[in-house]
Parts: C-alpha cells; structure tokens; sequence
C-alpha cells in the first residue's frame, strides 16, 4: 500500500515538474529551439492517435502520414476556398478524419495482423496519390499557403503563441486519452489487443470496439493535420511521405508501445534525432572525409538508426522509453521506502 501511494505520488509530482519545464521553456529558448519543440509537439499528437489503435488496440497501421495529410489538405480548402474560421476548420478536421476511420475501418473488421498493414499501406498510397493531383491541379507544386490562425481576434503570429497553443493541445490530448485509456473502452480494447477470443466471449463486440478504435485515432491524426497545416503556414504533398507514417511507427515502438507519455517522448526522441546528428557531425573536423562522408549521408544514417534502435528495443527493452523511466523510478524509489 506505502509502495502504490509513493509511486502515485511520484507520478502526480513528474507530472507537474514536467509542466512547470514545459511552461518555463519558451521564456529561456531561443527561436529556433522553440520551433524544434513545437514540432516535436505537433508530432505527438499524430503518435498518441497511433498508439491508441496499435498500441492499446493492437491494430496495425501504416496510414498515419495519409490521415495527416488529409487534415492538412481539408485545413488548407476550408481556409482558402470557404473562409472557415480556424477553431471550426481544425474541428472538421477532426470530423473528416472520423469519417475516413470509418471508412477505413468496415473492410478492416475482415482482415488484421500483416494484412490489415497492406490494406492501410495501400490506402498511403492511394490518398497521397489523391492529395497530389489535387495539388497539382488547384495550386501546383509550392503548394498552399494558409492564413494566419485567428481566434476572436488574437492572431497566432510568432512562434511563442504558436507554442503555448500547441503545448496545450497536446496536454489535453494527454489527459482526455489517458482518461479514456482507464475507462471501459480503454480496457475492452486492451483486451481485445491481448485476448480477441476471451474479449467475445465476455460480450465485448470487437466490430464496434475495432471500429471505434479507427474513428477515435484517425479523428485525433486528422486534427493534428489541421493544427499543423495552419502551424507550418504551408501544406505540399512531400511533406507526407511513407517515410513519415514509418518514423509514426518508431514513436511509438522506441516511446513505449501502449504508453501515452511514452507517445511523446519517442516524439521529442525522433524528431530531435536529425538535430542531434547533425551535432554529432558538426564535431569531426571540417573537411576531413568523415565529416564529407556522413554529411552525404545524413537521411540514410537516420533511417538505419530508426531501424536499429526499433530492433533494439523490441529485443532489450519492448516497453520502449516508458519502461525504462518506470524502472528508474523504481530504483530510486526503493531507498526512500526502506528509510521509511
């Protein structure tokens, strides 16, 4: 009992240093800094979506970058072509995600494991392919440029304002999906990953759950797409390549599979590992033919280090990131329960 009340007492607490850090930072960083975190914020969002289906569901997807896109892509018309005000626009992002999850989702009840992976694979490619010739056709190939964001005439004009909305996007994102991790649904899904056959037999209907599971994840993606497409100002089709929807997928595998917190933090990992690299770089000499080598390089040394990290967790540490915190914790908590 003393072990439960400390350990939940150290979580409200990591919680609230955590957000006291997060609200602190803008104050301290630099510009460019504050963009690196916004983004990886933005990214969260997309891998707390993913891990809700994959990780606490246990449906695989790899569609995530095309979800994004069509949020992207929904902000960018509402915007340009209607004049929807960007709260409402964001939410029917959210809608039209839902309704794609749907969509997606029906002929997803007939097929699961490496075959539900083509099917969403295949769904990548036809929607980017959609997206483009939309592109192509409507703007060409700079893309849309979006209006500022506005909110009762507050304008979302420098990267500080951009950063305290985003920020909280995300922590209520994190709330309302941990609250709905804890609940009936969170748990049915939980079992439905763990024990499909035990779930039916218990009346849980696995065509409702499943389907749920779609729609929730894919109206969070799509929402994301929306907020982001208003963040970057600019939405072109290169900006959502199947190389995005696989780094979706390493969030979540390196963050923590089924882990909500874990989402963010193989979030912030990923997107920050370019910057780290080219630190890392930056430290040989200049010139020399390593530095020339690597510097070549760059994109398929993250790729190969996206893989290798995936297979080291999956072997060393399946509960990615999220594990290895809660172990730590444990470690550290251990003396103060003796000296008690």
């Amino acid at each position: 009992m003393r072990d439960f009340q400390y350990r939940l007492w150290s979580n409200y607490r990591a919680h609230a240093v955590m957000l006291v850090i997060a609200l602190v930072f803008p104050f301290l960083a630099q510009r460019y800094q504050l963009g690196l975190v916004s983004n990886s914020l933005l990214l969260a969002l997309s891998a707390i979506a993913l891990n809700v289906l994959m990780g606490l569901s246990g449906l695989i997807s790899v569609g995530s970058a095309a979800l994004l896109g069509i949020g992207a892509y929904t902000a960018a018309t509402l915007s340009l072509y209607v004049g929807v005000p960007f709260l409402l626009t964001i939410l029917i992002c959210a809608v039209v995600g839902a309704v794609l999850g749907l969509a997606i989702g029906l002929p997803a009840l007939r097929v699961q494991g490496i075959y539900l992976a083509i099917a969403t694979l295949a769904l990548h490619f036809v929607t980017i392919f959609a997206l483009g010739r939309y592109q192509g056709y409507a703007v060409g190939p700079l893309g849309f440029v979006l209006p500022s964001a506005t909110v009762f005439g507050f304008e979302f004009d420098s990267e500080f304002k951009w950063y305290f909305f985003i920020l909280a996007t995300v922590v209520l994102t994190y709330v309302i999906v941990q609250n709905i991790r804890n609940s009936r649904f969170g748990r049915a899904w939980m079992l439905l990953r763990d024990a499909p056959i035990a779930a039916a037999s218990q009346g849980i209907s696995l065509t409702r759950y499943k389907l749920l599971a779609f729609v929730f994840s894919s109206a969070l993606t799509g929402f994301a797409g929306g907020v982001q497409a208003y963040y970057q100002s600019n939405v072109y089709i290169d900006g959502f390549s199947l190389e995005l929807a696989i780094q979706f997928i390493a969030m979540i595998v390196i963050g923590g599979w089924g882990s909500i917190g874990g989402s963010i933090a193989g979030a912030f990992f990923v997107a920050l590992m370019p910057t780290g690299l080219s630190s890392l770089i930056s430290m040989f000499p200049q010139g020399s033919v390593v530095t020339d080598f690597l510097s070549r390089h760059v994109a398929d040394l993250q790729l190969m280090i996206y893989g290798l990290l995936i297979i080291g967790f999956l072997i060393f540490e399946p509960g990615g990131l999220a594990a290895a915190f809660r172990r730590l914790g444990r470690l550290t908590a251990q003396p103060q329960l003796r000296s008690a």
